[in-house]
């Protein structure tokens, strides 16, 4: 039995006529009747009987249209199936975050894309970011968000992102009048860090040492999220990427805190990993544009997070 016999087949039984199903698979009447006729000789039973004019099914006829219909069924889910895939509405995608990100940020960029793509299902894990670029290579993860290392040197030049640092202030704090904060600003200033192990802090600390300021490390924390709730409560300042920047002003209100920059400048350097020995799906590289294109808009214009908050003086 092929699908031509099973078209005709299921033809016929839909319309009750061999000329109706002829007229519905745009084919001769004698075509479809010698079809029916093969297929009766291959399966060896009668599928339908004459009676004055018209075609009735046998029970044996019945019995099998209610398996063909089924193969007909799957025929259709596939097509749409294909049709999804070709419009980029389907398929799985796995991802791993570095831990800053993963909690507003990233969460944020993947509900617009998951609302745009609602047949896609998504795995989202947090790990550090060394992690992340070891399971991406081992091809756990299709996509991957990270810190950069001297030693992840393949990435593609689009896929390296340096994120310029900001300075997060109380409100009401005389550092907040500043436009740009330097390190004679918080020379012994109390401050909110990551650990010494972050390259933020590292960065931060040769910047310090350079100029013969003091960095008065006050408080540390694992993550910025957190850091920032110690300097809603005045306990210091801190300096951070502006993807955790954005994440907090994402459920946070003005008034508590305000960002200003920071000279000489730190970044943040990122990338999106993959794996090198696989191709991507289309989902992947659909994802990974809009990351892309939002990782672009945070690099270029940091005027959308410095302006948010209580208004600021000119420095002085």
């Amino acid at each position: 039995m092929n699908l031509k016999q099973m078209e005709a087949f299921r033809a016929v039984m839909l319309t009750g006529s061999v000329s109706q199903a002829a007229k519905q698979l745009f084919r001769t009447q004698p075509a479809v009747s010698m079809m029916i006729s093969s297929l009766e000789e291959e399966v060896g039973f009668q599928l339908f009987e004459r009676h004055k004019k018209r075609l009735y099914p046998t029970p044996e006829a019945n019995y099998l249209y209610k398996e063909v219909e089924a193969i007909f069924s799957r025929i259709q889910d596939v097509s749409q199936t294909v049709q999804d895939i070709q419009n980029k509405q389907f398929g799985f995608l796995r991802i791993g975050c570095m831990p800053g990100p993963s909690t507003f940020y990233l969460p944020n960029l993947l509900a617009d894309f998951l609302e745009d793509h609602p047949k896609v299902q998504v795995s989202l894990q947090t790990r550090t970011s060394d992690l992340v670029a070891e399971w991406v290579a081992s091809n756990q993860y299709d996509i991957g968000l990270a810190e950069i290392t001297q030693h992840q040197s393949q990435l593609a030049e689009d896929d390296r992102f340096t994120l310029p640092c900001f300075v997060a202030i109380p409100a009401d704090n005389p550092l907040a009048q500043h436009e740009v904060i330097t390190t004679s600003h918080l020379d012994g200033e109390p401050m909110i860090t990551l650990h010494p192990d972050h390259m933020i802090f590292h960065d931060l600390l040769t910047q310090f040492e350079k100029h013969g300021h003091a960095m008065n490390v006050r408080l540390q924390t694992r993550f910025y999220i957190p850091a920032l709730t110690f300097v809603e409560r005045g306990l210091g300042v801190c300096v951070m990427d502006p993807m955790s920047i954005i994440s907090y002003q994402s459920y946070a209100r003005p008034g508590k805190v305000v960002f200003r920059r920071i000279s000489p400048a730190i970044n943040l350097k990122i990338g999106i990993f993959y794996p090198s020995d696989l191709p991507r799906s289309m989902i992947t590289q659909e994802f990974a544009e809009r990351l892309r294109e939002n990782l672009i808009q945070i690099r270029d214009f940091p005027d959308q997070y410095l302006n948010w908050g209580e208004p600021h003086t000119s420095d002085k």
